[in-house]
Parts: C-alpha cells; structure tokens; sequence
C-alpha cells in the first residue's frame, strides 16, 4: 500500500551545507579583510589615505630639518600609525590567535534550516538563523554577521561538497534579511 501526500502540504526538503577548516591565522586575516570590506567608514579612508601620508610628509620633513622634534615626533607617528597599521594590526591578531584555544583548531561548520553549528575539538556551538543580522556574499565566500562585530567567514574552497556553496547561499538568502552579493 502506497501512502500519498496531501496536496496542499508541501513536502519538505531539508537543506544543509558543510564546511571545513582550519582556524589559522592566515584564515583569521582573511576574515578580518573580509569584515573591513564591508565597514561604512573604511572606504573613504582608504583611498584618502595616501593623500593625508603624502600631505603629512611635508611637514614630517620641514620638521625634522628644521630640528624641531617634538612636532617631527607628532607626524612622523601619525605617519606611521596611517602606513603601517595594517601590518601591525595584522601582527596582534596573529599573536591574539596563537593565545586562544581555537589556534589551528579543525573547524566543522554547517548550515541547515535551523540554522548554523560550528564544530571544533572542545566546542559545539548552534546558532539560530535569527541571530544574523546580515550576510554578504564575495566571489569566494560567505560572510555571516552576528551583530556589527562578530563575524563567520566561510570560504568557498572549504566546502565540503561544491554543490554545498549554493545551498550556503540559499540558506542565507532565505532566513537573512539583509542579504546582498558584494
């Protein structure tokens, strides 16, 4: 005997994706890019950023030939704050990683209709889809949004199943509201 559905309940196909990967630092940074790319204020400085270093080293300069070093001082740090920020924000979060106890940690991440599951030697965290506030889809990744600081970066090249990167996006589109392809 065959049993059929009725035919006004839909039937209901589960979806799930699954990534894996390290939590590296080279991972880390790549996430940490990633965020920054998408924060408001981050654009216009950095195209304005090459202007004020090269407006900064005149008087930087004027300074330190004149031999006034207190003013010389004050530039040439800003200088270096606006030059080498990057590299040496890359620098404390790679020594903040290596601290934490998710340092190269084999990360399992899945997405599914109830939401997200992260994975690791010592954790198993669920996250409901009501949770993320947004989500923006790159040409090589998700990245998904737990408020305005707290992200979850997942890289195409670390699904488990190629086919799993569409139902990611799927999944996101369908429970995020603010959703967009950047």
């Amino acid at each position: 005997m065959v049993k059929h559905m009725p035919p006004n309940k839909p039937l209901h196909i589960t979806m799930a994706a699954e990534y894996r990967f390290r939590y590296s630092e080279d991972y880390l940074l790549t996430s940490l890019i990633r965020y920054r790319q998408q924060v408001w204020w981050r654009w216009p400085f950095y195209s304005f950023k090459w202007i004020l270093a090269v407006l900064l080293a005149g008087p930087f300069v004027f300074f330190i030939v004149k031999g006034l070093v207190i003013p010389a001082g004050i530039f040439g740090a800003i200088l270096g704050a606006l030059l080498l920020g990057w590299p040496i924000d890359a620098w404390i979060a790679r020594k903040n990683l290596r601290k934490s106890p998710l340092h190269n940690d084999e990360i399992v991440f899945s997405l599914s209709e109830e939401g997200s599951r992260m994975v690791g030697r010592e954790h198993d965290v669920r996250v409901g889809w009501t949770l993320y506030t947004k989500a923006r889809r790159f040409k090589d990744g998700l990245l998904l949004f737990q408020g305005p600081h707290f992200v979850n970066w997942l890289p195409d090249v670390s699904a488990s199943d190629p086919s799993g990167v569409a139902v990611a996006q799927e999944l996101a589109r369908s429970h995020i509201r603010d959703y967009r392809d950047v």
